[in-house]
């Protein structure tokens, strides 16, 4: 996992990586046929006993030759819906993103999903992100701009072989919402964002894997 990750981002550290990894409850690994380790994804399960539960995800990466694979995907949605039957709460996703390519499968798979382009963050779920991002990441949060900022700090940022946006790409409106929103994501700034593992996202993702 280290390996991966450690020529995914630049500036990556051993020790914030395994910092990352000691706290989470859970690891989703994606490995190819021979056994190497191809992409992952850290968890952690936040809640507020009898209000709600929101998972986190921490380190994630896709090795660029399993660019389109879906089964990481699978195995993340099928960790959310085992939250909502084991927890009978409402059950969030708790990202931050400091690459499009992530934001992406919020918007893709998340129909109740914010910030988004086309509609405000309704006032509950302003609230809980932001008393998530102040208790997890404290001064590095940016309210008023709903981003993690890390001034004068050495901070991992993706690769320059991964930061490429296709120009194909530069006029959907998720990218460039992501784009505007997140300026500074090249230097490693990330957006912070709240999806709703709701019944419209068990209709879609059903409807999409099943």
């Amino acid at each position: 996992m280290w390996q991966l990750f450690s020529v995914s981002y630049a500036g990556a550290r051993r020790a914030d990586f395994d910092r990352d990894l000691s706290e989470k409850h859970h690891v989703i690994v994606l490995k190819d046929t021979a056994g190497a380790v191809q992409g992952f994804s850290t968890l952690l399960a936040l809640e507020k006993p009898g209000q709600w539960c929101a998972v986190f995800s921490g380190d994630t990466i896709v090795a660029p030759g399993h660019w389109g694979q879906t089964a990481l995907q699978r195995a993340f949605i099928w960790y959310l819906m085992a939250q909502r039957l084991k927890r009978g709460l409402p059950v969030y996703w708790f990202l931050i993103t400091k690459g499009y390519r992530t934001y992406l499968l919020l918007t893709r798979y998340f129909p109740t999903h914010w910030p988004r382009h086309d509609a405000p963050t309704p006032a509950f779920e302003a609230g809980l992100l932001d008393a998530l991002c102040r208790e997890k990441f404290g001064r590095a949060w940016d309210a008023e701009a709903g981003l993690l900022r890390y001034a004068g700090q050495d901070v991992s940022r993706l690769a320059e072989d991964l930061a490429d946006v296709p120009a194909r790409l530069l006029k959907d409106p998720d990218v460039a919402f992501f784009l505007a929103k997140n300026p500074r994501w090249r230097e490693g700034d990330e957006l912070c964002c709240l999806a709703a593992a709701d019944e419209r996202f068990v209709q879609k993702t059903t409807k999409t894997f099943l």
